[in-house]
């Protein structure tokens, strides 16, 4: 045997149809091609769902599966990742949050849970060692997720029960709805992962396990933990995050002009009102981690007065972005909102561009006051915003509508309201505004479960040196972010390889795979990051073998969604960003994506991919030299495609 350590060596597989569980052995070979994480997930999802199943049909999978090094001491590894067909987008989806349930899953025995079928009333299962089972859950039912976290806790007498649960949102098949972590700790929040919970009627998961895991070679797991600490002791990417948390990305939006605001029509905004430093000032009370981090950059924000006053909430960038989306930046809304999201579990960034796209079409007359049962969609109106969401999560008026997400809601108003829903394949936008920056742009069109700023590292073209650029990329106009084209499109293919590692081992991207510069991210994201699992494994593999592993799952998820139907014509962004200059002036002022250098680059990233040009599908040839014979027979019998 190759793995000494690491994996459980168990696949847990519960039917919540008949109640059914099962146990297999997980096979060494599947464990060292696809690693873990988003790698188990997607090859099973491709493997076992059917095409064409509705996302909401009792035949879709969820797949919880934590990455290779979760459970291990091994740093900022703690993420686990859920894989289903997305209700949004009707692709693959997928969503990963930190958190200690990958660990007590892998505690219990488990590299991976699959639970297929649908509960006759509302369910939870149980995991604790040898003990799987499928509960009553009908008193939860209704419940926000924090409080069947804590409901669940204190039932069972466990304190440090860990947990996966949904609130009203998910219970209501939001098409956006989370699934949160231990109770608020993460949240798995795209794709809509919650609504396929709640069309199983699954409530939770609740695990707690007690057997070890094997560490293979200790020493060099000790040096190679060492080695990342005195990478993070020297990089400047470092001392902000720890400073400020993730919303010190407000200062990268701002230096670019790329707020995306008001529906992503203005790029500089106003945004004094959630400048990081006051927030850390203000309404910081807490600087935390995740499991065994030690760059901190989680905060936990608190309302001390006023009509908020006792609001206490985690809360990432993410939010705050949005809600500027929505032409917010009340801190004190922002904070209360998202405690509101959490509570009832939805996507922050999907419900507050659905809020925005909402606003847009009122302003424009596509929703009128008899629409919105008398509630002015006005841009700037924190109470609007936090009215929209209640009504969304709960399905309640206007929020049912909304509930289906942008792309759903735009075509049962019409009117040309499709124009005005910021999405891609469905999912709606994340980050910052890519006009100006052609290579942002392209790598949202190309992300295998919609629009992501997470699928990729475009900000490579901000860190990397023309030299660096050259070698790595083939041009130094890699680095050259408002006028580079070539090299652009390698430079995505690569990060996404590249950010894909930390899905299938579990270790956070910002903790990894962002950097100040070129170097210390690859150290950190490939050379490290393969050592710390040879250590653990007992595996010699190399850092090329890994990344390897990513480009392998990558197009794991190209095929599910070639299967589905998808092809060049839906790698692309909303014509917004196209045909109107931003707004607001500043450093992007007037800026649009120029189309043509768009389809250069992304005619040049379907090269470096081995993929068909034209139809920018994935060709069979190319997925047989990254060992997937089996999906490129799968797919030969279904789509014609070039060898």
């Amino acid at each position: 045997m190759l793995i000494k350590g690491g994996y459980a060596g168990k696949i847990l597989r519960v039917d919540l149809s008949t109640d059914k569980v099962k146990v297999e052995d997980l096979k060494e070979d599947f464990a060292s091609k696809y690693v873990g994480g988003r790698g188990f997930g997607s090859i099973i999802l491709f493997k076992e769902l059917e095409p064409e199943i509705d996302p909401l049909d009792p035949r879709n999978l969820i797949i919880v599966t934590p990455g290779a090094l979760t459970g291990t001491a091994a740093p900022a590894a703690s993420r686990t990742t859920i894989t289903f067909k997305s209700p949004l987008s009707n692709l693959h989806g997928d969503s990963a949050s930190s958190g200690l349930f990958g660990a007590n899953l892998k505690y219990s025995g488990y590299d991976s849970l699959i639970i297929s079928g649908k509960a006759s009333t509302p369910v939870y299962i149980y995991i604790e060692d040898d003990k799987v089972e499928v509960r009553d859950a009908k008193r939860l039912w209704g419940r926000t997720a924090g409080d069947t976290h804590k409901f669940l806790r204190d039932e069972l007498n466990i304190p440090d029960l860990s947990t996966l649960t949904i609130g009203q949102a998910g219970e209501k098949l939001v098409r956006y709805a989370s699934v949160i972590t231990d109770g608020g700790a993460g949240v798995h929040a795209r794709c809509g992962v919650g609504a396929v919970f709640g069309s199983k009627n699954l409530k939770a998961i609740a695990a707690r396990g007690h057997r070890d895991l094997h560490l293979a070679d200790p020493d060099m797991f000790r040096k190679t933990f060492q080695e990342y600490l005195n990478v993070i002791a020297v990089d400047p990417y470092v001392p902000p995050a720890k400073k400020y948390g993730t919303p010190r990305f407000i200062y990268h939006r701002a230096k670019f002009g790329i707020h995306g605001a008001e529906n992503w029509q203005f790029g500089a905004y106003e945004w004094s009102g959630v400048d990081p430093e006051l927030l850390r000032s203000d309404y910081s009370i807490k600087a935390a981690s995740c499991p065994n981090c030690p760059i901190m950059c989680r905060r936990e924000f608190a309302i001390r007065s006023g009509r908020f006053s006792g609001t206490v909430s985690k809360m990432e960038w993410e939010s705050i972005a949005r809600a500027i989306t929505c032409g917010v930046t009340d801190a004190e809304a922002i904070i209360y909102q998202t405690r509101l999201a959490n509570m009832y579990g939805i996507d922050a960034e999907s419900v507050g561009d659905t809020i925005a796209f909402a606003m847009e079409c009122y302003q424009k007359g596509l929703l009128t006051p008899q629409d919105t049962g008398g509630l002015e969609l006005k841009f700037k109106d924190p109470d609007v915003m936090i009215e929209l969401t209640r009504r969304i999560a709960l399905r309640e008026g206007i929020g049912d509508l909304l509930a289906e997400g942008t792309l759903r809601a735009a075509a049962k108003i019409g009117k040309g309201a499709e124009r005005f829903a910021m999405q891609i394949k469905g999912v709606e936008m994340s980050a910052g505004d890519p006009r100006g920056m052609p290579v942002r742009a392209v790598s949202y069109a190309t992300g295998t479960r919609g629009a992501d700023h997470l699928r990729s590292n475009p900000y490579i073209e901000e860190i990397a040196t023309p030299q660096e650029a050259k070698e790595w990329f083939g041009s130094e106009e890699a680095s050259d972010i408002k006028s580079g084209v070539k090299g652009k499109g390698r430079l995505v293919k690569w990060s996404e390889d590249f950010v894909t590692i930390g899905d299938l081992l579990g270790l956070c991207k910002f903790a990894y795979y962002r950097s100040a510069t070129f170097e210390y991210l690859r150290r950190k994201g490939i050379e490290i990051a393969t050592r710390l699992y040879n250590s653990v494994t007992g595996l010699n593999i190399s850092g090329e073998d890994m990344m390897r592993a990513g480009e392998r799952v990558f197009n794991v998820e190209k095929a599910f969604n070639t299967r589905e139907g998808a092809s060049r014509k839906d790698d692309t962004i909303p014509a917004r960003f196209f045909e109107e200059p931003l707004l607001g002036g500043g450093p992007s002022g007037g800026a649009v994506v120029d189309r043509d250098k768009f389809q250069t680059i992304l005619d040049e990233y379907y090269e470096s991919r081995g993929w068909d040009v034209s139809t920018g599908l994935p060709r069979l040839g190319r997925l047989r030299e990254l060992g997937l014979e089996e999906v490129a027979m799968d797919l030969s019998k279904r789509i014609s495609l070039k060898d």
